[in-house]
């Protein structure tokens, strides 16, 4: 006998994001330690990795703001316009974002960058793994 789909709360999606947030800081202070201590580039790497990060967490956050906008069965149609809109503003940010970082912040480290930003995409689904 198959179970109905169990709710994903609002509650649950905040504590989620405020986990997030503790690993964007953890991943500040990681790339601020091995910049001081490895590399000695004058925060480059750990100002890269940091702007990565949070450029992931922004876009995330903005995506959950979308998708929550409506809840409940009668609006479920309102919650897939939301849901294609959310990712849509989700990508357009990311792409936008990345073009301003690269046009405005000098000196840049590109792999730093995006180690910092692909570290926080894998936190983000190891978090949606553990909603589930």
């Amino acid at each position: 006998m198959t179970k109905p789909a169990k709710r994903t709360q609002k509650d649950e999606i905040g504590i989620y994001l405020k986990r997030q947030a503790w690993i964007l800081f953890i991943l500040i202070i990681i790339g601020w330690v091995v910049d001081v201590t490895w590399l000695d580039s004058g925060l480059i790497v750990a100002k890269s990795t940091s702007i990565g990060a949070l450029l992931s967490f922004a876009t995330q956050a903005v995506f959950a703001n979308f998708i929550f906008w409506h809840t409940g069965y009668r609006a479920r149609r309102h919650i897939v316009s939301q849901l294609y809109r959310g990712q849509m503003v989700k990508w357009l940010l990311t792409v936008f974002g990345f073009a301003l970082i690269f046009i405005t912040v000098q000196p840049l480290s590109a792999p730093a960058l995006f180690i910092g930003f692909m570290v926080m995409q894998i936190s983000h689904s190891w978090m949606l793994w553990h909603i589930r």
